[in-house]
């Protein structure tokens, strides 16, 4: 399956791969990839950037909303063959090195597995490597922000907008364009609202401690 590339808006292109999602926002030949999918997304990671007319070695950082697999997939990858720097939230950074792991846990698969939906989305999720773990080695903590609009001196200019949910784990973050009403990426934590398409998060499973908060659309 070909990742489906769309151009949402001047520079900003949402990528449906697989199982999962992820944004490429170009500024000239330049890139800055947000999120890079499941492990077994690489392919068509890649195929993406060509689409858009780039390159794995035009891509200036890697930022990752969260630290989970179907997020993480090919970060390091892109890391150690391209030299490419992978951001996150500095309380993600440790999660990116996988000092631990907060995600839903096998146990809890097994045990919802008689609920609709949760089979179909773990056979997915074993597909697309969703078990495998791919830590980051050098992960680094977003950069310094530039001017009043909080935005990233990297290409496309993204801004950080963070949205922690009530799971134990660590702050995640959307991004924008400064001055865009548009969303860049996509769910930060829970279950995906009835129709969203999102096939990342287990229904009816949570890592959560209460009900996840949703990021809201900036």
């Amino acid at each position: 399956m070909r990742a489906d590339v769309r151009q949402v808006a001047d520079g900003t292109y949402l990528v449906h791969g697989g199982h999962t999602n992820w944004v490429i926002l170009t500024e000239g030949d330049a890139v800055t990839l947000i999120d890079t999918g499941y492990p077994a997304d690489r392919q068509r990671l890649l195929d993406s950037l060509a689409a858009v007319g780039s390159s794995p070695r035009a891509v200036t950082a890697v930022l990752v909303t969260h630290a989970h697999n179907d997020h993480l997939g090919s970060a390091e990858h892109l890391r150690t063959a391209y030299g490419t720097p992978v951001h996150l939230h500095p309380a993600e950074v440790p999660h990116a090195r996988r000092d631990f792991l907060q995600q839903v846990s096998v146990g809890t698969v097994l045990r919802n597995a008689w609920r609709p939906g949760v089979l179909p989305w773990a056979v997915h999720v074993l597909r697309a490597g969703g078990t495998e773990q791919h830590p980051v080695a050098a992960p680094e903590p977003f950069p310094a922000a530039t001017g009043a609009t909080g935005a990233l001196d990297l290409p496309g200019r993204p801004v950080p907008v963070h949205t922690p949910a009530t799971r134990t784990a660590t702050p995640s973050s959307t991004s924008r364009r400064p001055g865009s009403s548009s969303p860049v990426t996509r769910w930060s934590a829970g279950t995906p609202p009835r129709g969203s398409g999102d096939r990342s998060c287990c229904p009816t499973c949570s890592t959560t401690n209460g009900p996840a908060r949703w990021p809201r659309w900036r």
